[in-house]
């Protein structure tokens, strides 16, 4: 699926999926939590971040699923994260995929695995490992 801006405001973003439904990208104005929800219906889920003062976000949680997944595979979690480098100029770093659960819940669990790497592959989130 191709999902396409309809419209853009300082920190929300409104973006169409290519079967017609619409859904709200939203940064709170510290640029640790994106929300993502249904125009007119509930929240999919959220990214939080935390600011490392290295510029760049380092990606604690991420669940964009709450909706029991209707939503994944959908372009939604690469454009939250364009869409956050673009307010705050700050790429991201993630927890290394390497089995460890961590205490801060950055681990990454299902499509957190592929998705971090796609996104390390066109270099929104940097190959560096935060823990070391």
């Amino acid at each position: 699926m191709s999902l396409q801006v309809i419209s853009s405001g300082e920190l929300t973003q409104r973006c169409k999926l290519s079967d017609g439904r619409l859904v709200d990208i939203e940064i709170d104005n510290a640029g640790l939590e994106i929300t993502v929800a249904v125009v007119d219906g509930p929240k999919l889920g959220s990214i939080e971040l935390q600011n490392t003062g290295s510029g760049h976000y380092y990606l604690t949680r991420m669940y964009l699923d709450q909706d029991g997944g209707a939503f994944k595979k959908c372009g939604i979690g690469r454009q939250a994260l364009k869409f956050h480098n673009e307010s705050f100029g700050c790429l991201f770093t993630a927890a290394p995929n390497d089995g460890h659960r961590r205490d801060d819940a950055s681990h990454l669990t299902g499509d957190a695995r592929g998705f971090i790497e796609k996104m390390r592959d066109e270099g929104l989130v940097l190959r560096s490992d935060p823990y070391l």
